[in-house]
């Protein structure tokens, strides 16, 4: 290669070093300025979390729940029974007298837990929640399975439940080894030859796809025969590419903000508010495994991936639908698996103030035919109604099935979104409509508050509280998800609807 090439690739590889350096350092920067100090919860590592990479690693989910507990054990005595550490704000999660914090350290929610119907067990069931979550977002859907006489697994992923510091040194594999952990007990309590289902909600719906993926060529993990994906954390922005060098500043006196992307009140006992850098990458890092495991797959093994049933909001700004397709269902092939769309809220007086990137993302999948999985389309009836539908093209075809459905949209309420999707309305905590028997009992909701006021009222942003915590259409997710079991105990009992008809 002549000289010349050489110092000129040279110079753009220093030109693009020079580049990436100064990005970091000024985001380092402005981490710095604009991020308040950091506290006890942001700092702290505790000793008993869960690394697959340590030799004394539990070998089974028996040993994780027993360091689990140690962990809450260790999280008392070192920040909520400690003046020092603890958090003197009234809504922390971290001040022992809270409200907040009897919800966080005294429910079950934070922990993994598990759940046995009184019957045998039909099967079984693991859930696993998403990044920054808790076990307390799979709550509906395992109660959901437990009614239908599954034996319900819901896991508590390494970092989390505890504090936000505990997202700082956590790998996704760790994480994978908490599934393959606790898949292993759950496909195990369930019994011999009986089904065993995989449920997970954006991180935990990609680790369920990684293991369902492995499990194809190791004969060693119990395969699930199906799945249940909201939100699928299957393609992530490629900002999370930059999180490694951004952190690097770090180490350095001053800058350890650089390792966070949010420093916020601690006021959701279930859900960090605040999220460090490595959370990003270490996601990042587990969709490009996912993408790399089904490259390595032939179509035939493919063909055994268990049967996929994917929910997914239009709007979401974490992963897409078309990422959910292209990445996922798309590379797959047909075997009944299936997309439920929730669009926008189309009423025709809101609609020239809708974004046009989902608008344009609704139209291409109304638009294509011939796709090898089921996709159903949930949206407003007509464009002057709340009422909503549900407009379905079978895997191959094109033709439309329409099905009224007997929900609306909530007066206010413009798109469900990442977060909401697991949860139902009346949810004590996220609920938009909480059942007031149980919202008693808490008597704490993050998800009907409305908060309006000047900008700068609130240390955190109101657009914080406008953010859907919950999903209106839950019932089309439930209803399906009972209408997958062979056999339902029942049929579609939440959303039943009007007979067919053809578009």
């Amino acid at each position: 290669m002549p000289r010349s090439v050489l110092k000129w690739l040279a110079w753009l590889v220093a030109a693009g070093m020079i580049v990436i350096t100064t990005i970091a350092a000024v985001y380092a920067l402005q981490a710095r300025a604009r991020l308040p100090p950091l506290q006890a919860w942001h700092q702290l590592q505790l000793g008993h979390e869960f690394h697959a990479s340590r030799p004394d690693a539990p070998g089974s989910f028996a040993e994780y729940l027993a360091l689990e507990a140690r962990l809450f054990a260790e999280l008392r005595e070192r920040v909520l029974d400690q003046p020092a550490a603890a958090d003197p704000a009234p809504l922390s999660r971290f001040n022992p007298d809270s409200v907040v914090a009897h919800l966080a350290l005294d429910s079950m929610y934070n922990h993994s837990y598990e759940l046995a119907p009184p019957d045998e067990p039909r099967g079984s069931v693991l859930l696993v929640h998403g990044l920054s979550d808790s076990p307390y977002s799979m709550r509906a859907l395992a109660d959901l399975f437990l009614a239908q006489g599954y034996y319900v697994v819901v896991l508590r992923l390494p970092g989390h439940g505890t504090l936000p510091a505990g997202l700082l040194r956590v790998s996704w594999q760790d994480w994978y080894a908490a599934v393959v952990l606790a898949a292993r007990h759950a496909a195990a309590r369930g019994g011999a030859g009986k089904p065993f289902i995989g449920v997970g909600h954006s991180t935990g719906a990609a680790l369920l796809t990684l293991y369902s993926l492995r499990a194809l060529q190791d004969a060693a993990l119990p395969a699930p025969q199906q799945l249940h994906l909201l939100s699928a954390a299957i393609g992530i922005t490629p900002f999370a590419a930059l999180t490694q060098v951004i952190s690097g500043l770090s180490f350095l006196p001053g800058f350890e903000q650089a390792r966070w992307m949010d420093v916020l009140p601690e006021y959701d006992p279930y859900k960090y508010n605040s999220f460090p850098v490595n959370a990003a990458r270490q996601i990042y890092r587990l969709t490009h495994v996912v993408q790399d495991t089904l490259d390595d797959l032939t179509p035939a093994q493919l063909a055994a991936m268990p049967r996929m049933h994917l929910y997914q909001s239009i709007v979401d700004s974490t992963v897409t639908a078309n990422q959910v397709i292209r990445g996922l269902l798309a590379r797959l092939p047909a075997r009944g698996h299936e997309l439920f769309v929730f669009d926008l809220n189309r009423r025709e007086m809101m609609e020239g103030l809708i974004a046009g990137g989902p608008l344009a993302d609704f139209e291409r999948l109304r638009a294509a035919v011939d796709l090898p999985f089921r996709i159903t389309l949930v949206s407003n009836r007509a464009a002057d109604q709340r009422d909503m539908a549900a407009f379905t093209r079978e895997a191959g075809a094109r033709e439309v099935t329409v099905r009224e459905l007997p929900l609306e949209w909530p007066v206010g309420v413009f798109s469900v979104g990442h977060v909401s999707l697991p949860f139902p309305v009346d949810d004590p905590v996220y609920g938009l409509t909480p059942d007031a028997q149980t919202s008693s009992a808490t008597a704490f909701n993050l998800g009907a508050l409305a908060a309006k006021g000047e900008s700068g009222a609130l240390v955190v942003g109101l657009g914080t509280f406008a953010r859907l915590r919950s999903n209106p259409f839950f019932e089309v997710i439930s209803a399906n998800v009972v209408a997958t079991l062979d056999p339902p105990v029942s049929a579609r009992p939440a959303v039943p609807m009007a007979p067919q008809r053809q578009k």
